[in-house]
């Protein structure tokens, strides 16, 4: 199965967490897969996983916020999908996911990391994430309005 861009898989079961939409089944993609989801989760769309294209994750809702990262001096506008409005839609059931990257980069992210609502950037400073700058999707966390994700424990979460 080839990585278009981000691949989540909920790992461990996760107690007291309700998804919201889950019950909806998952429609099928019409443009290019751009975030596949796979593990303990309720609703998929694909053999063992669930696939979004962009519209698909537009679908879910957007947020943004601005925030300073490592990879930039200036704060940066980053816009997307809330992580949770995703896992929320698939009823993801775990404690940790994890997020590999187009790159092979691969880390572990506890699901109590919801709490700081990070997002599934899709666009920073109003362009479109390409997989020559960080994209095409990018775990961004509000660094800016939380001390402690001035850590590189939260830093190598940024897939």
């Amino acid at each position: 199965m080839p990585r278009l861009a981000l691949l989540l898989a909920v790992m461990t079961l996760l107690r007291g967490w309700a998804p919201s939409r889950a019950a909806e089944p998952l429609p099928p993609t019409k443009g290019m897969v751009l975030l596949t989801v796979s593990g303990n989760i309720e609703q998929m769309n694909a053999s063992g996983r669930a696939e979004f294209d962009r519209e698909m994750l537009e679908g879910l809702g957007t947020a943004s916020f601005i925030t300073g990262s490592e990879v930039s001096e200036a704060p940066q506008h980053f816009e997307g999908v809330p992580l949770r409005a995703i896992l929320d839609r698939v009823g993801a059931n775990g404690k940790v996911m994890k997020a590999s990257a187009l790159n092979d980069y691969e880390i572990a992210i506890p699901l109590e990391d919801l709490k700081f609502e990070p997002l599934l950037a899709m666009k920073v400073e109003g362009r479109v994430l390409t997989m020559r700058d960080k994209g095409p999707l990018w775990i961004a966390y509000p660094r800016d309005a939380h001390e402690v994700l001035h850590d590189v424990t939260y830093y190598a979460r940024w897939v």
